[in-house]
């Protein structure tokens, strides 16, 4: 979390990442931020320039020239989180996420502060495998942000449901012998009940859910481990190499061998 500083961004702020009120800037991935106090102002290539309150949260697309900064007279208090992966791409191919509503103003509940406390820690420390945890804080993040509630929001069961079973997912995703049914049955859910809240609240199947951690994973471990595809395989509970190489081969377009070998700013 940052206060802002006279002159906006302040030095400390990452040199990738500078720019200027008048020049704007183009990110290469989404970043989001939430300004806890303070008013400022914010413009992008498809909105108007428009007044930022305090609890305003900002989603910046990659590819969309935008610029911000806070009032003079009041500074702000902010914090960001930068996160890319095919689910968040998902989520704006199907317009779930638009450039055109970059802007999020519900209240920020103690959950959502929680939360963003989380990806934070996640974002200082960088632990092994922290950009699959921060990816997920920043869906759930979002999906926070896409509720706009007319009274206080209490959870039904089944959306409580989900939650949990998201947290099961990111932590036990790599467990191939966890069926989705079996997952449902764990959690006192039918399954059909539970697979239409769950696409319905985080935009995937279970499945689809599952697999995306379990790739964003194998993708971690080639990038910053030396283990071989059978050891990859072996730790992440695959039946094989060859079906590590299929599924890898499959989402990635080339097989895992090939994308760790790629520079790594071309892996995506």
């Amino acid at each position: 979390m940052e206060k802002s500083a006279p002159v906006y961004p302040p030095d400390q702020h990452p040199a990738g990442h500078h720019f200027g009120w008048e020049d704007g800037r183009i990110l290469q991935s989404f970043q989001l931020l939430c300004i806890h106090a303070g008013h400022g102002e914010f413009e992008s290539a498809p909105t108007r320039r428009v007044k930022i309150p305090p609890g305003t949260s900002l989603l910046l697309f990659p590819g969309v020239w935008h610029r911000y900064r806070p009032l003079p007279g009041t500074g702000w208090t902010e914090s960001w989180i930068e996160f890319q992966g095919a689910a968040i791409s998902r989520l704006l191919k199907n317009g779930i996420l638009n450039p055109r509503r970059p802007l999020f103003r519900p209240p920020l509940t103690p959950v959502m502060e929680a939360t963003w406390e989380r990806a934070l820690q996640l974002a200082w420390t960088k632990p092994s495998g922290f950009t699959v945890h921060l990816g997920l804080l920043a869906l759930e993040l979002l999906l926070f942000l896409q509720e706009r509630p007319a009274a206080p929001h209490v959870p039904r069961p089944i959306e409580t449901l989900v939650s949990q079973a998201q947290t099961l997912l990111a932590s036990e995703g790599t467990n191939h012998d966890l069926a989705m049914g079996q997952l449902a049955r764990q959690l006192g859910a039918g399954y059909s009940h539970f697979r239409q809240a769950f696409k319905k609240q985080t935009g995937f199947s279970p499945k689809q859910y599952r697999n995306e951690v379990r790739f964003r994973r194998v993708k971690e471990l080639l990038s910053h481990t030396a283990l071989s595809i059978k050891e990859i395989a072996d730790q992440l509970g695959y039946s094989s190499p060859y079906h590590l190489t299929k599924d890898f081969t499959l989402r990635a377009e080339m097989a895992p061998s090939v994308w760790r070998a790629l520079p790594a700013k071309h892996r995506t």
